[in-house]
């Protein structure tokens, strides 16, 4: 199964093109990108930008889905505050494996850092640095 990831950022808008070297996106200059191509090693993978009008029902499921984790009440209402802010969901699509090119999965710390995002993958929610908030990786610990 390919990898899988979103990175929720709660700033209004990003470009990738301040975090990668070899990025193409899909509009012109004055307008918003739908999606980012980034090459990564020797792959290219794509960020979809989830339209704006579907953040709010796309958060409230998820947000439905921390509150369904067996997991502190605390540390459950934390990752549910700072999720709630986001303002752009960036998912990955790629037909690679993290552990067949790493960079795969380290650009999804890059962009969590550089917008203070945080990161969706393995049913888990990671800070940029690494640090589990929520999730069956949490467990795995």
């Amino acid at each position: 199964m390919p990898a899988n990831g979103c990175v929720y950022i709660q700033r209004d808008g990003v470009d990738l093109r301040e975090v990668f070297d070899h990025v193409e996106r899909d509009k012109g200059l004055e307008e918003n990108a739908s999606y980012y191509d980034v090459v990564l090693g020797k792959d290219t993978v794509r960020f979809y930008v989830m339209p704006s009008q579907e953040i709010p029902n796309h958060l409230q499921g998820f947000l439905r889905y921390i509150a369904s984790l067996d997991h502190d009440q605390k540390r459950k209402d934390d990752t549910s505050y700072a999720i709630s802010h986001t303002k752009v969901v960036l998912g990955l699509v790629t037909d690679k494996e993290f552990d067949e090119n790493p960079a795969i999965w380290q650009s999804l710390f890059k962009i969590a850092d550089k917008y203070d995002g945080l990161i969706f993958t393995y049913d888990s929610v990671l800070l940029p640095s690494g640090t589990i908030l929520v999730g069956p990786l949490l467990n795995n610990k």
